[in-house]
């Protein structure tokens, strides 16, 4: 069987795809897969540990909802990606395309849909994506995260799965380290929360051993025994959650599963007037988070939320069973069902 992943930009869209596959491998052991994803994103340098799959950056384009200049250049991207998508998937020949969103799978899956290759797409988060509502008519299946989001697609199409995760996060030994924080700004890092931790941590208890996922070419000048910033974790990654006793996050979806699945104790800190606004709210009503606004925060004031967590073992409990129990999991083997539904037809 031959399948084109799509996706990519940031790794949000990315793991579930590799989730997936993975399953798809367990039942194919001869699965030919290409990755179609963007020049200057994450996604190139987190498949290095999947060399069974062969990546190929395509032009890829962005349709804002508000004015920019790249607004009249991006046309002219969407459309290169198209023709590039078109006739890579005319020599690769794959029953199936699957996208978990991004703006760069938006022409392959119009290119794929052309070609009468089979389509699958999946809405992570809560908020219905832009680039999952353009290509929502082109999709053969539809998969979702939340029962909500089954009333934003296609009702004849649209299956409810659950969380996707990767299989790397099912074999891991869950022992926390004490007073141990861990930091992910997402997987292109956050500017505007690394300013924010650069006045907080000097405020902190140099006992609380601090790891700072800061995203490429985003380090903190931070200098401190207790500090350790990382560009990008890959292969550890699980790893540093694991031993965290306590994690600040934005509200990517792929990333609140995991921590979801691991039961970990979470700050969550969405990016301000965007769809994961709506994903930090979700688990924050059922307990399983605590949701802060960022442009309310200031360093003493975070500064005192993380002591007095970190101080309250009953509060930290609570939050690792409630965020566990916030979503149902096992959706990548769903997903893969599906997909080898199309192979037999």
């Amino acid at each position: 069987m031959k399948i084109v992943l799509t996706g990519g930009g940031t790794l949000g869209s990315v793991s579930p795809l590799i989730a997936v596959w993975q399953q798809l491998v367990k039942r194919d052991n001869s699965l030919e897969t290409l990755f179609l994803g963007t020049f200057s994103g994450p996604e190139k340098n987190f498949l290095n540990q999947y060399s069974d799959i062969k990546f190929k950056p395509i032009p890829s384009g962005k349709l804002r909802r508000y004015f920019s200049l790249k607004n009249f250049i991006d046309p002219f991207l969407i459309a290169a990606g198209f023709f590039s998508s078109f006739f890579i998937l005319l020599k690769f020949k794959p029953q199936v395309i699957f996208s978990a969103g991004g703006f760069v799978s938006v022409p392959v899956i119009f290119a794929g849909k052309l070609l009468g290759i089979k389509i699958i797409i999946h809405q992570l988060d809560i908020e219905p994506t832009l680039s999952n509502k353009l290509v929502q008519n082109k999709a053969d299946k539809i998969t979702v995260t939340f029962e909500k989001s089954l009333n934003d697609f296609p009702k004849e199409k649209t299956v409810l799965v659950g969380s996707v995760l990767r299989d790397e996060i099912k074999n891991l030994s869950l022992v926390s380290c004490p007073l141990s924080l861990l930091i992910l700004g997402g997987g292109t890092g956050a500017l505007s929360l690394n300013k924010l931790i650069q006045q907080t941590v000097p405020l902190l208890s140099k006992k609380i051993k601090i790891h700072h996922v800061t995203g490429k070419g985003k380090q903190t000048k931070i200098k401190s025994d207790n500090y350790h910033q990382y560009e990008l974790l890959t292969d550890d990654y699980y790893q540093k959650i694991t031993e965290a006793s306590m994690i600040i996050t934005r509200a990517g979806l792929s990333t609140l599963m995991e921590l979801s699945y691991l039961a970990k104790p979470s700050i969550i800190i969405p990016i301000p007037d965007s769809h994961q606004v709506a994903n930090a709210k979700y688990f924050s009503d059922k307990n399983g988070g605590i949701y802060l606004e960022q442009n309310k925060l200031s360093p003493q004031i975070w500064a005192n939320k993380i002591k007095a967590l970190l101080g309250d073992e009953n509060k930290i409990k609570a939050l690792g069973k409630s965020i566990n129990t916030s979503i149902n999991h096992g959706g990548e083997t769903k997903i893969a069902n599906l997909i080898y539904e199309f192979k037999q037809k």
